[in-house]
């Protein structure tokens, strides 16, 4: 018989396999066409503007208004228009750049004016693979929905430290009114 100081002992190290399970995950979740977990997020249903929320997330208009600074994330959702390498002044509304420090968010799929968009930036590997023009030139003036920290950004508004975002394929923001928008799923 086992004495009860080597029993707890060997409890210890039955339990070791299970804590190694229980490590702490990375959850943030960056779909791709292919990616199954996007379908799970592409149920969220948007319920208009205004809050920075990834439910109410800022449009350009409502993120140009706000007043700066936080350290806080807000969520803002725009149509990926082009991209500025090196400062807004070089922007390119295209979706041929080798440019993959950023893209620009306008509210207008169709927007070439520079004080109409706000530029994000991408800052790791994943983030620019996930939401660069080189790497998604398909999502070309597609909506997409980003979570980051508003922050001057070329010497102008615009979102830093991105978290995570979402391609919101199919929806068009410019097409319903904000406050319909919870009878949209993405």
């Amino acid at each position: 018989m086992l004495s009860p100081r080597r029993n707890s002992w060997l409890l210890g190290w039955l339990w070791l396999p299970l804590l190694a399970c229980c490590q702490k995950a990375d959850l943030t979740v960056v779909p791709s066409d292919a990616d199954a977990a996007g379908d799970a997020l592409r149920a969220v249903r948007l319920a208009g503007t205004g809050e920075g929320t990834r439910v109410c997330p800022y449009t350009i208009t409502d993120f140009c208004a706000m007043e700066f600074p936080t350290d806080e994330p807000v969520w803002v959702v725009g149509y990926v228009v082009g991209s500025a390498p090196r400062s807004m002044s070089h922007a390119v509304f295209t979706a041929e750049t080798d440019n993959t420090s950023n893209v620009l968010l306008s509210s207008d799929s169709l927007c070439s004016d520079i004080a109409r968009c706000i530029p994000v930036e991408l800052h790791t590997a994943k983030l620019k693979a996930s939401f660069s023009l080189p790497q998604n030139a398909g999502h070309f003036r597609k909506c997409l929905l980003i979570e980051g920290v508003p922050s001057t950004y070329l010497y102008t508004k615009g979102l830093r430290r991105v978290s995570t975002g979402l391609w919101m394929d199919g929806f068009d923001i410019s097409s319903v009114a904000p406050a319909e928008w919870g009878s949209i799923e993405i």
